[in-house]
């Protein structure tokens, strides 16, 4: 094994990863198919490639998405040879799946859990019977040394589904995360060429620092240092690499590669200056004044100056350099200055204007929400429907990246459609001397239809940014759901119907019911999951799920658990809404009640994230 491991990482250039080689080297000797799971720019690719390629197998390599039909992965019947010879072995194309299982190779999905359902579920009597069944062909069966090796990115990735229980069933699991420092430098050496063990030092500990800074969910992998390395050395206008050039070059390569949180207050931009500026400090170089005062600068400096001012001096101080945590920050404070100051029209024009150009979406949020209570009614109205505004492109934002399921439709031929529902157009064609478009089936990938209930607790303390991150979760379901049916409901001793089953889609009308949110009262859990079926019922012919999202806490009403077996399924996200973290016991039982998932998020921010997991 020793052995193995050592040759892989010779020949194919492998730096460090000994005990994951040994642990994949180990289940081919057993053919065991391998699934291995880690972040993006990990090396899971160069991994499974150097394996196929140590143990002499032929390799076929299909990237996962939600396009991926099922036909594409075990072959199809080429409709024009079908027309003239009729269904045979020779008109029939083999897929990546059906070749690698007769030729006894490796088959490579990379990102299998962006796959569908439906697509994965293709590979379960190849991985456990070793044979597939293909219509109207027969059973093709696998040679000796087929394998799959799979990869996919942590389920909180954007993007990703959960693959079923009966896949991961099928697979031995390897983790990979990201590798030592040390490593590092020699994979940005190797890649780069770079001699300046001073550059590339620098180049890994700034990318290494994105995975550690709170402001970032997640961070950039070595392929970040390796671009910073070759850009600072083209940037650099001098014999010494100045500052500048730093953070040019890591603003260029990490921008791309790392996901801020959604209630950052810092622009990209300046978040990556602040940690190239932290990692050259710890080196002693000189700081570059200009860059510590430009208008970019960092965002203590910036805040250093403003406490000696008063609130209104601050508060313009703060929203002329686009610094709204400090505005927050000083609204926090209020006292019948800040009151009588945000009744200056000027300044309630310029706040509107800073929190629509921000890129610092939260604090933006926040600052809209508290100089409303010092409002008059139109006011209120207009920073309202700002807030909304700004809600409704956070939520667009992240469920435009999200996957959604899909189902297979028979639609009369359309250009750029590449799949054939062949039975159909060959039928439609028998007699005929030529192949008219109109005899043409093809084959449409709509979305999946559902049903959805999501059930909110607007009990206890949910609080001003509780139901700002109410908001923006229910705008997230909503946007995710728009092509679904869906209803709304909030509960406390009693239920409110936000939007029917029945009533049409509308995410700005729905954001401004959440924004009108007047919480408090005790949790009545029973009443809304009764009212929750009742929507659910309205759709009985499609799938129909339930999302409870609670902190568990029964403080009236009956037992809630015998509802949710009622439920044809229902997941519960438990949230800290109230003081002790809320009934975990309660949540997970009316989760495995309803056939459900459970979710337990341990910070409100998380609530949009989880619903994206949730639906997915």
């Amino acid at each position: 094994m020793e052995r193995a491991t050592k040759a892989i990482q010779q020949r194919y250039r492998i730096i460090g990863r000994q005990e994951e080689l040994a642990k994949s080297i180990a289940a081919i000797s057993i053919d065991k198919h391998i699934l291995i799971e880690g972040a993006v720019g990990v090396g899971k690719t160069a991994l499974g490639m150097a394996l196929a390629r140590y143990f002499n197998r032929k390799f076929y390599r299909i990237d996962g998405d939600e396009r991926y039909t099922d036909h594409k992965l075990t072959g199809w019947f080429d409709p024009a040879l079908v027309v003239a010879k009729g269904y045979t072995r020779r008109t029939f194309s083999l897929g990546p799946l059906t070749q690698a299982m007769t030729q006894g190779s490796f088959l490579f999905i990379n990102e299998l859990n962006r796959m569908p359902e439906g697509t994965q579920n293709v590979l379960l009597p190849a991985m456990d019977e070793r044979q597939i069944i293909i219509p109207r062909i027969g059973t093709i069966k696998a040679e000796p040394g087929f394998l799959i090796i799979a990869t996919q990115n942590p389920e909180e990735f954007v993007g990703t589904s959960q693959l079923s229980e009966a896949i991961r069933d099928r697979f031995v699991w390897i983790r990979l995360d990201y590798q030592t420092e040390p490593e590092e430098q020699e994979i940005v050496k190797k890649e780069t060429g770079c001699k300046d063990n001073n550059i590339i030092d620098i180049a890994v500990k700034i990318t290494r620092k994105t995975r550690e800074d709170p402001d970032i969910r997640h961070g950039a992998s070595v392929r970040g240092a390796i671009d910073i390395t070759e850009l600072v050395q083209r940037l650099s206008t001098g014999p010494m690499l100045n500052h500048d050039s730093w953070i040019k070059a890591a603003v260029m390569a990490l921008a791309t590669r790392v996901e801020l949180q959604d209630r950052t207050t810092q622009k990209m931009g300046d978040l990556i200056r602040n940690i190239v500026i932290s990692v050259l400090e710890k080196y002693g170089k000189e700081m570059d004044m200009q860059t510590t005062h430009s208008p970019s600068g960092t965002a203590e400096t910036k805040n250093e100056k403003l406490p000696i001012l008063g609130p209104l001096q601050g508060m313009k101080e703060a929203l002329r350099q686009g610094n709204l945590a400090r505005a927050v920050h000083i609204l926090q404070g209020e006292d019948d200055s800040v009151s009588k100051m945000l009744l200056d029209e000027d300044l309630f024009k310029t706040i509107l204007d800073s929190v629509e150009h921000s890129e610092a979406k939260w604090p933006a949020l926040q600052l809209l929400s508290m100089i409303q209570g010092n409002s008059d009614p139109r006011r209120k109205r207009i920073a309202k429907n700002v807030m909304n505004r700004i809600i409704r492109r956070i939520a667009a934002h992240l469920t435009a990246r999200g996957i959604r399921h899909t189902v297979n439709v028979d639609v009369p031929f359309q250009p750029g459609l590449e799949e054939f529902d062949l039975e159909e157009t060959f039928e439609n064609s028998l007699g005929k001397s030529l192949l008219d478009y109109r005899d043409i089936v093809c084959i449409e990938r709509r979305p999946k239809e559902a049903a959805y209930s999501l059930v909110l607790d607007a009990s206890n303390s949910m609080q001003t940014d509780k139901i700002l991150i109410a908001a923006l979760a229910v705008g997230v379901f909503a946007y995710k759901l728009l092509h679904d049916h869906y209803s709304v409901l909030t509960f406390r001793d009693h239920v409110d119907l936000l939007k029917s089953m029945e009533d049409r889609p509308d995410v700005e009308a729905l954001i401004d019911k959440m924004l009108d949110l007047k919480p408090g009262g005790s949790t009545n859990i029973q009443e809304a999951l009764e009212k929750s079926l009742e929507q659910l019922e309205i759709k009985r012919e499609l799938k129909r799920i339930g999302i409870l999202i609670t902190d568990g806490w029964v403080t009236k009403g009956g037992d809630p658990i015998k509802i949710a077996k009622r439920h044809p399924e229902l997941s519960v996200i438990q949230v800290p809404i109230g003081i002790g973290g809320g009934d975990s016991h309660m949540c997970m039982n009316l989760a495995k009640a309803g056939r459900g998932r459970y979710c337990h998020i341990h910070n409100f921010y998380e609530l949009p994230r989880a619903i994206m997991h949730i639906t997915n």
